[in-house]
């Protein structure tokens, strides 16, 4: 498949097609990765970006700058979504799946970066829950919306360091999901968790269990990306995590990284926008920069790991939000 593609680069500021009549959500939206993704859905026209995230200022800010550079600020309309409220996700999920009547693109950029073991008031790792849990529980809300929507889009903010996630995760329990591993392990795990999430969804639709695939009903398309080394908020959660050596990891490392706007919103707006995808059948995969799909790690790639994940995943939807709009 990445042997098709003529190139790996991608520039959002000329590649990404026009998007007239098209309708994105991006969660985490509001900065770094996110922002960018959400500013070039704008430059190139879109119709409606529904910015989703925990913080009303920090949209404000946004909202300011994406008025002052990137076009029409009033397409973009904030939603609040606290993903370590599993509860308050639900509300957010439900309330765009009654509301929204096609969706383009659904792009899961939020996350928990290397950092803290803590607990949300769902008493689950907030790293599994903000960045698989509920985002999961978004994907699968809006699903019916996708699929009625010809060529539409989900993509999973995943990474490299899915290939450092230690060889014990089984992801067979709660108990297992609320073991501190370190900072490095959580965060890794969790990107290990949306490659598989990903592929199992896939997997599940094609079986039919979300439906007959029709022309009016088909399956999205579904991939995960790696946006490489980007300079980002995240790696302030690491100094917190790991001290001085932290504070000086980040210093060594920031000069190195990518601008977030310019380069590492890259494979999220290829995989979200590009053409190519829906041209070349590019279909459960794993994007690397600019454009590149690549083999994950064996883990990623292993059946009984993302067939746990998926029956995890709706032990604690269902604990934790009760009757489902989907069935699992």
């Amino acid at each position: 498949m990445a042997s098709i593609i003529t190139g790996n680069t991608f520039d959002p500021n000329t590649d990404v097609p026009d998007l007239s009549g098209k309708i994105y959500v991006v969660t985490g939206g509001s900065a770094g990765i996110g922002f960018g993704i959400v500013a070039h859905l704008l430059q190139h026209n879109a119709e409606k970006i529904y910015l989703l995230s925990n913080k009303e200022e920090h949209a404000e800010e946004a909202q300011q700058e994406l008025a002052n550079k990137w076009g029409d600020a009033s397409k973009v309309e904030w939603r609040k979504c606290n993903l370590e409220s599993l509860k308050h996700t639900d509300e957010t999920a439900r309330g765009l799946a009654k509301e929204l009547s096609r969706l383009d693109g659904l792009i899961c950029n939020a996350g928990l970066g290397v950092g803290v073991y803590s607990e949300s008031e769902d008493k689950l790792d907030t790293h599994m829950q903000v960045n698989v849990f509920a985002q999961a529980h978004l994907i699968l809300t809006l699903l019916p919306v996708l699929r009625k929507t010809k060529d539409s889009r989900i993509v999973s903010q995943s990474s490299d360091l899915h290939r450092a996630a230690p060889s014990s995760v089984k992801f067979e329990s709660i108990q297992e999901i609320n073991t501190d591993i370190g900072p490095t392990y959580l965060y890794n795990r969790t990107k290990l968790g949306q490659i598989l999430f990903a592929h199992e969804l896939y997997k599940r639709l094609k079986d039919g269990q979300f439906g007959t695939v029709t022309e009016t009903e088909g399956i999205p398309w579904i991939n995960c990306t790696h946006p490489g080394a980007v300079k980002t908020d995240q790696q302030f959660q690491a100094e917190e995590a790991y001290g001085t050596l932290g504070k000086v990891g980040d210093r060594i490392m920031r000069p190195f990284m990518k601008d977030p706007v310019d380069q590492g919103c890259r494979p999220a707006l290829f995989a979200a926008t590009s053409p190519t995808i829906s041209k070349e059948q590019i279909q459960d995969a794993y994007i690397v920069p600019d454009c590149k799909p690549t083999a994950p790690s064996s883990q990623a790639k292993d059946e009984t790991l993302s067939a746990n994940l998926w029956k995890l995943t709706k032990e604690v939807l269902e604990s934790n939000i009760g009757n489902l709009d989907y069935t699992m």
